[in-house]
């Protein structure tokens, strides 16, 4: 099915392209608007530490959302330890810093009905791993979506996908951030 870009109403579903839009711009207007964020952590009081300052990375990943929210924590802490190793960071200079939380829908439903229940979801999310209590989480409804340039399968009604940025402290991150 070709998307079609313009103002004319197609007699099939044009909710298709619909969704596809929506995400594809609420992705890029995201990495834009926080591709140069700087985010500072002072330490515990009384503590000796230099206050460190973390930047956003735009260099975005996946994460599916394990089917059993509640107790997929471990999952997820998983796949974010995954990343930040892959990247040659350590954990103490990494973390989550922006979530968006990609729900699906089903061929009846519009984009509304998966951004609704990623939304329904946040609470069980946030709450079953300490990384994500204090990120960021934004919400989007989807079937696919394109993740650090590559197309991202989310799914039907009930998959869930996270689109996962990085705060990183250390020096200045060299990254291309116009894909």
């Amino acid at each position: 099915m070709s998307r079609g870009f313009g103002f004319r109403r197609k007699p099939s579903s044009g909710e298709d392209g619909a969704g596809w839009i929506y995400a594809d711009l609420f992705l890029a207007l995201m990495i834009v608007g926080l591709g140069s964020a700087a985010v500072t952590t002072s330490p515990a009081s009384g503590s000796p530490a230099a206050q460190k300052t973390f930047q956003l990375s735009c260099a975005e990943f996946a994460v599916r959302v394990p089917g059993n929210i509640r107790s997929g924590g471990a999952a997820v802490e998983s796949a974010v330890s995954a990343e930040i190793a892959k990247r040659g960071w350590s954990p103490d200079s990494s973390k989550p810093g922006l979530v968006i939380v990609m729900g699906g829908f089903s061929g009846s439903e519009s984009p509304g009905a998966g951004d609704n229940r990623a939304q329904n979801i946040l609470p069980q999310l946030r709450a079953s791993t300490p990384l994500l209590q204090q990120v960021e989480m934004r919400t989007a409804g989807a079937r696919s979506v394109r993740v650090n340039g590559v197309a991202t399968t989310v799914g039907g009604a009930g998959s869930y996908l996270m689109v996962t940025y990085l705060l990183f402290s250390g020096p200045q991150l060299q990254e291309d951030c116009t894909r």
